[in-house]
């Protein structure tokens, strides 16, 4: 048991270490003039000139010496050699004539995973409550990567928790999404019969996306186990975000865990994510509930992304 935590261990630190790497050389570029899919309904593309204005619309003409870009609002034609760079997005991210980023951090809840997957070579890091880090990578389209400790203060560096995030996506469609991932965490507040003070827990689960990167509903079921056990009930959980604007969009997550008998506990949680281009920022409140128990407005959760 102590040589398999302490293999755990380095196994997730390794891959904390090694997520940078896979997605650096992996950024999304500029779209070249020459590459955009011309009148596509589907796309609008944000065409910067060198005067620093901004068009937003559909590309209907790409010549040796002119690009035309039109939207509902507008229609010019620019000289080519004043466009500095052009991006490419969903037409379904033009709201009334104004750009909204995409979500930065579609991916998770508060904290439970979503089904939705990285894209190949996306990754972020992101802190929870202050004292849990992790960061995550797409090694594929599917599969998503990613690592994690506590930061709690100790004069051990062993002395915190060592967790590893996979998570892969089986179904993929645009509006379902179906995920099987584990948290496997490595823990030092127990002492085992070998006289070890980690011990390895975590969930396996399935979980389930319907909607979009910009409003879904997530449901997932659990299971958790300590060293070899495996839980005999599942934990459920049912959550989501709605984009209300384009920097806010509200969250949330939500546990029950099923005890003996019928009765049942667990965590409920509300509050609103706010949306920057590459960060998520969450300020939600959150309370157990249980026969006798739910606080009002209950214990302020905070957490930040920021998706490289």
């Amino acid at each position: 048991m102590l040589m398999a935590s302490v293999l755990f261990r380095r196994l997730a630190l390794a891959c904390a270490m090694m997520l940078p790497s896979i997605a650096a050389p992996l950024r999304a570029q500029p779209v070249p003039l020459d590459s955009v899919r011309i009148d596509d309904p589907a796309l609008v593309y944000a065409v910067a000139l060198s005067n620093a204005t901004t068009l937003i619309g559909r590309i209907t003409l790409v010549s040796a010496d002119s690009v035309r870009v039109v939207s509902t609002a507008m229609a010019a034609t620019v000289a080519r050699r004043e466009v500095r760079s052009v991006r490419a997005y969903p037409a379904s991210a033009l709201h009334d004539g104004v750009l909204w980023p995409e979500n930065p951090h579609a991916t998770r809840l508060l904290f439970a995973p979503t089904a939705i997957p990285l894209r190949r070579g996306e990754g972020y890091v992101a802190d929870f409550w202050i004292f849990f880090a992790s960061a995550a990578t797409g090694v594929t389209d599917r599969f998503t990567l990613g690592a994690g400790m506590s930061l709690f203060p100790s004069d051990n560096f062993a002395d915190n928790i060592f967790y590893a995030l996979p998570k892969y996506t089986v179904v993929s469609q645009p509006r379902l999404k179906v995920a099987l991932g584990a948290l496997m965490a490595s823990v030092p507040w127990t002492r085992n019969d070998d006289g070890s003070r980690r011990q390895s827990l975590g969930i396996l689960y399935g979980v389930a996306t319907t909607g979009s990167p910009e409003s879904n509903l997530t449901l997932g079921a659990g299971w958790g186990y300590v060293g070899g056990t495996l839980a005999n009930k599942p934990v459920l959980t049912v959550g989501g975000q709605h984009r209300a604007t384009k920097r806010i969009a509200l969250i949330s997550e939500n546990w029950f865990v099923p005890f003996d008998g019928n009765d049942v506990g667990g965590f409920v949680s509300y509050g609103v994510r706010m949306l920057g281009e590459k960060i998520a920022v969450d300020l939600a409140m959150g309370s157990p509930v249980g026969a006798d128990t739910f606080y009002f407005p209950g214990i302020p959760l905070l957490g930040f992304a920021f998706k490289f």
